[in-house]
């Protein structure tokens, strides 16, 4: 995964300040389903016994960032 296609740490720390402070912007949701998403399946994995070095852990904790949805316009 490159590196422009991560969400980097101060982005999720800016993210949890504004789900703290009930702030929370378009784009949002797609990113906490995102890292919710992340967290079970390194979860499953650590049960299974898959996660066997650090290496791959880190690799499995990058976070993708979601692909915008183009909104389409109506033509009515």
């Amino acid at each position: 995964m490159k590196e422009e296609d991560r969400i980097p740490s101060d982005e999720i720390t800016a993210l949890i300040e504004r789900a703290e402070a009930r702030a929370l912007k378009e784009g949002d949701g797609e990113i906490i389903t995102a890292v919710i998403k992340k967290m079970v399946e390194i979860e499953r994995l650590y049960h299974e016994g898959k996660i066997t070095s650090k290496r791959k852990l880190r690799r499995l904790m990058a976070i993708p960032r979601p692909k915008r949805h183009q909104e389409k316009k109506s033509d009515e």
